[in-house]
């Protein structure tokens, strides 16, 4: 019950590794730490305009997971939860959100219906961008690149930015104001534009997006004009692809932390009336990065941090346990980590794998690996929600090298929990992050990391591809057991076929212990060519699978059922036996077929006719040869019903 626990706070968004969610999530973070609030992150690892829609539609489930009755706040990121077809992941967020009237929930960057609306402030650095080309680099022709039309982001973007520019006695003609889509293309275009002479040539380019600036600067170069000695660029956003681009933009860091700080904020003083407000740092006008497409002498020290976190070394010094490059791309791929994941032969070698690889994730405090019940079955093909239940792995940052929670048998937990570490009594508040796990869209569970509160790392591109690796992984170790099941197990009815009966005695044979006995079965349908002739072969089947159904249902642990071809099948055992076991076994396996039949209210009985041996002496007879005693102890069981009934 939420009267009993730590407050929740969800955040909703898609593609976390980018830089605005991870300023975003920082600002949520660090107000949830100050209010020793719990965070819970529910996002898709790749945007969910991604082309690939079966893949995004498997990292979309993850919002059905999030269950907003356990959440005392939302927070909902608009800039990444929008987009897609129909906006299908948002539209479906906010149709949830409706059944929870008293649920605070903002809506952050752009107003949404049913929410309160946290404004990204950004007009003093928009202003100082302005400046910075006018009064830095004495650009007068400006042409402004903004959003789209009506948008209410591009709009406000591209009204400070005339103001700022009449301020300074200049005008822009109207074919240089540009809108676009926030995104590469926009910018792709108006440079197609101004090469065609389609638009007048400007000194200057003010960029709304990084995205657009990107795309401007690269098909301008490509059409022969120079950034920045014919144009010059400057970018919002301050991104990693902007940082390490081959003409490096300069470019205004956005207030996002902050937004998001004000965002947990609105919801405190819902959720905790009266509550004190922690004062948030003064506002200051958002950090320039210069770079060469302006002009300006390019940051070294920021364009390296951005290498470091984007890019790919082959070798590390693993010693330092303090290196930032441990968590890296390169330490991911050389790691070799989707080779030891898709190798594993086993479930429990393939759980192995994905939490040793845990370490490439630092810090952390616990990964837990959330799967469905049956997702080994590769018959499920469940595309959306989640099942009622899930089965939990679970790896802390403490556990030794191969060491995991839930090997010998993973906790089950109802599904509407999501976790049940949000549950636990715990001395102070965390981070979660919730990510789906499907392969190309069909479900197969989710992974939460936890972290500490006030870890400041983020999730990343290492994050990413290890899910993908994890998805690929369990995908190929459900190939492989179906492919092992269908190689030792009858299709009909689930038994063991006769390579499946080899394999598995010799398993029992090694865990024997000392005075184990041997105990055999054989069990032959009576009368299936009757059945077969005179009811049908459906009915035949029916048959086949009630004898085996019924010896499935009185065969011990210690004992295998096996179909050897047709309408006859072993149950064999080693353990505790006694040579009275044969009578008792046979009368027991009697009564029950019998019973089983009267149930079925059939034309026809089914029955079946059997034979039983039990060796004291486990070593004293091959396999083989006990099979041979037991079916001829079967054949002569067989003989005196069949005399029975003729007298």
């Amino acid at each position: 019950m939420k009267e009993n626990r730590r407050k929740r706070i969800g955040l909703f968004a898609s593609f976390p590794e980018i830089v605005h969610v991870r300023r975003v999530t920082d600002g949520v973070r660090r107000r949830c730490a100050q209010y020793d609030y719990d965070l819970c992150v529910f996002a898709s690892s790749v945007h969910v305009s991604h082309p690939y829609e079966d893949y995004v539609a498997g990292e979309a489930n993850i919002y059905e997971l999030a269950n907003l009755a356990e959440l005392d706040g939302v927070i909902v990121d608009f800039a990444t939860m929008s987009g897609g077809r129909d906006n299908f992941a948002l539209n479906r967020l906010l149709t949830r959100l409706e059944m929870y009237p008293d649920l605070p929930v903002c809506s952050m960057e752009s107003p949404l219906e049913g929410t309160t609306f946290i404004e990204n402030d950004n007009e003093e650095t928009l202003r100082e961008l302005c400046r910075h080309a006018i009064e830095v680099h004495g650009k007068k022709k400006i042409c402004i690149l903004t959003g789209m039309q009506g948008n209410s982001v591009a709009e406000k973007r591209l009204s400070i930015f005339l103001d700022e520019i009449e301020k300074h006695g200049l005008s822009v003609l109207p074919e240089h104001i540009v809108y676009g889509d926030f995104w590469y293309t926009s910018g792709d275009r108006l440079a197609e534009d101004i090469a065609d002479g389609k638009v007048e040539r400007p000194d200057a380019v003010l960029c709304a997006s990084d995205c657009m600036a990107l795309g401007l600067i690269d098909k301008l170069s490509k059409r022969g004009i120079t950034v920045p000695d014919d144009i010059i660029v400057i970018g919002f956003d301050s991104s990693d692809e902007g940082a390490i681009n081959f003409i490096t933009l300069s470019s205004y860091d956005p207030n996002d932390v902050d937004m998001g700080e004000r965002a947990v904020d609105h919801i405190r003083s819902i959720i905790d009336p009266g509550a004190p407000i922690v004062p948030r740092a003064d506002k200051v006008c958002g950090q320039l990065h210069p770079g060469a497409s302006c002009g300006c002498q390019s940051d070294a020290r920021y364009i390296l941090k951005q290498v470091r976190t984007l890019l790919h070394s082959s070798t590390y010094n693993y010693a330092d346990e303090n290196s930032d490059l441990r968590v890296s791309v390169g330490a991911l791929m050389e790691s070799y980590v989707l080779e030891k994941f898709t190798g594993a032969k086993t479930v429990i070698e393939c759980m192995q794998s994905i939490f040793g690889s845990a370490n490439l994730l630092e810090p952390y405090f616990a990964v837990y690996l959330c799967l469905k019940e049956n997702w080994l079955d590769m018959q499920d093909e469940r595309v959306f929600g989640y099942p009622d239940s899930m089965r939990m792995y679970c790896k802390t940052k403490e556990m030794e090298e191969g060491y995991f929670f839930g090997a010998e048998e993973p906790v089950l937990f109802p599904t509407v929990q999501m976790l049940p570490r949000l549950d636990e009594a715990r001395d102070r508040a965390g981070a979660f992050y919730f990510s789906p796990l499907h392969f190309n869209g069909k479900l197969l569970g989710y992974v939460v990391l936890e972290k500490e509160i006030t870890e400041t790392h983020s999730l990343n591109v290492v994050n990413r591809n290890w899910l993908r690796f994890i998805n690929n992984a369990l995908e190929m170790i459900r190939s492989k057991q179906q492919l092992e099941t269908m190689s030792i197990r009858d299709e009909m009815t689930g038994a063991y076929n006769r390579r499946g009966m080899y394999l598995r005695f010799k398993e029992m044979m090694d865990a024997a212990a000392p005075g184990d006995a041997l105990y055999v079965s054989v069990v032959d349908m009576d009368g299936l060519k009757y059945i077969n002739d005179t009811f049908g072969h459906n009915e035949g089947d029916l048959g086949i699978k009630t004898v085996c159904s019924v010896l499935q249902h009185t065969a011990r642990d210690n004992e295998i059922v096996v179909r050897s071809g047709g309408d006859e099948f072993f149950l064999i055992g080693i353990g505790k036996y006694e040579k009275s076991d044969e009578e008792l076994r046979a009368n027991e396996y009697m009564e029950a077929i019998e019973k089983r039949s009267e149930g079925l209210e059939k034309p026809y009985n089914v029955s079946a006719s059997i034979g039983c041996v039990v060796y004291e002496d486990l070593h004293s007879i091959s396999l083989d040869n006990a099979l041979s005693e037991a079916d001829e102890r079967m054949y002569h069981y067989k003989f005196r019903k069949r005399r029975h009934r003729r007298v």
